[in-house]
């Protein structure tokens, strides 16, 4: 199959490896130093679990129409850089392009579908992976943690998809696909959002919050909140989902926080916080679930 990837940061890049080291079709999006530094030495993965190794993919590009349409696109960019994304790949995308958004939040598959329309069959899927960028073309994976679920909101079977999945499992990259996507897709976003609901309302590290009895009953009352913002939207989460991540978060690092709460703190223009917490908000506000942990921390930032 002939697969583009665009977004060549930490989760981009482990994808984006692991696929060129087994497989030939494989395209790579990137843009500025990036590109010019993949193209000179080819595009690096530091793993823990999958080794240290330079991949030189079949094109590095910035260009979409050096690739011509594709079986399937990964797009792995920020939340704020989907729309662009999108429209920058919507020359490769046809019919019977499967599009797979592997980016924080929930029900990207929407998304996607209200930049592009009906153009290829769009899948939601979400990874749990600690990657970041040690320099441009230079990718640090930590730990043996890298994990793909793929599927459709419907819960169709598409031939793509479930070649793609095999694919990464021959990659190194264990990948489910499942009839029921919106499950682990939900449930990640239930860790990913809680946390990052906490450490920007307190404005703290995991360890400031484990000693704090009023913020440890803030992050047992945002993942309550969030399961049941789940519940509204027609998924079931597992039982006992609140405890589970109760029980791991205080066993964070003291020093633990999201991305998106670091990126608050380095004041960076663009966030994920929208397409986070906002959508959280947003999801509640349509729902009419009662959110006051979230409430208050989107009416922080959000005035």
């Amino acid at each position: 199959m002939k697969i583009a990837v665009l977004g060549i940061g930490g989760i981009g890049g482990v994808v984006g490896a692991s696929l060129s080291a087994k497989f030939n079709d494989i395209n790579l999006i990137a843009r500025g130093e990036a590109l010019k530094n993949i193209r000179q030495n080819g595009l690096t993965l530091k793993s823990d679990k999958l080794g240290t190794f330079t991949v030189k993919p079949a094109v590095v590009t910035d260009n979409v129409n050096e690739i011509g349409v594709v079986d399937v696109l990964i797009i792995a960019t920020k939340s704020y850089g989907l729309e662009a994304a999108c429209r920058q790949c919507e020359p490769i995308i046809g019919p019977q392009t499967v599009v797979l958004p592997l980016l924080n939040g929930v029900c990207v598959s929407d998304d996607v579908k209200n930049i592009i329309g009906s153009k290829g069959d769009i899948a939601d899927g979400c990874i749990y992976a600690f990657s970041n960028i040690i320099s441009p073309g230079v990718i640090a994976h930590i730990g043996e943690l890298c994990h793909i679920d793929i599927g459709f909101k419907d819960g169709h079977i598409n031939s793509k998809a479930v070649e793609l999945s095999k694919m990464l499992n021959e990659s190194g990259i264990e990948t489910v696909y499942s009839t029921n996507v919106m499950v682990p897709v939900w449930e990640k976003y239930i860790m990913m959002c809680g946390n990052s609901c906490v450490f920007s309302y307190f404005e703290c590290p995991a360890g400031e919050v484990h000693k704090d009895p009023e913020k440890m009953k803030y992050i047992k009352d945002v993942y309550t909140e969030l399961c049941s913002l789940a519940e509204a939207n027609g998924v079931k989460v597992s039982d006992g989902l609140v405890e589970k991540y109760m029980d791991t978060f205080s066993r964070l690092p003291e020093g633990a926080i999201t991305s998106l709460y670091r990126d608050i703190t380095d004041k960076k223009p663009d966030t994920e916080f929208d397409a986070i917490i906002g959508k959280a908000y947003l999801m509640a506000q349509k729902s009419g679930i009662n959110t006051p942990c979230i409430d208050k921390v989107y009416r922080k930032y959000r005035k």
